[in-house]
């Protein structure tokens, strides 16, 4: 039987964070760009490693759709919950480096189901919701 590695992920604008696993405490700081995450992601096991991210809105989409293409599972979590969760381990420093072994952490205690693989007309209809609800938000000042 092969053993679920948990690789947490912290996202931001301009960068991914990566924690692989406890046994070699490996982390990976990586640009938020299409060609790094690709070279990332082609160096994951589909059958062993599992992604856990925050939900950070667009900045996690070409990580998300990377990962999808590469058949490696991933889930993206409230950052409410996340929090919750990293304070409950009475974990006090807020680093990129942290959040991501943090998330590695609540992936191997709480075993997330892999979220389906993102499509494309989906989010680009919420990508034009959202232009349209900021128009109509400015229209009523």
């Amino acid at each position: 039987m092969i053993m679920q590695n948990y690789v947490g992920c912290d996202i931001s604008k301009q960068w991914l964070d990566f924690f692989f696993d406890e046994a070699s405490g490996q982390y990976h700081r990586i640009d938020n760009q299409a060609d790094a995450i690709a070279a990332y992601v082609a160096g994951l096991h589909p059958s062993r490693d599992f992604v856990v991210m925050e939900a950070t809105g667009v900045h996690d989409r070409l990580l998300r759709h990377a990962l999808a293409k590469a058949g490696v599972p991933f889930s993206r979590h409230n950052p409410a919950h996340t929090h919750h969760y990293a304070k409950s381990t009475r974990r006090r420093a807020k680093t990129d480096r942290l959040d991501a072994r943090m998330l590695s952490d609540y992936g191997r205690r709480y075993h997330p189901e892999a979220e389906p693989a993102p499509r494309e007309e989906g989010e680009h209809l919420q990508s034009l919701a959202r232009l349209r609800d900021q128009w109509s938000r400015s229209g009523q000042r």
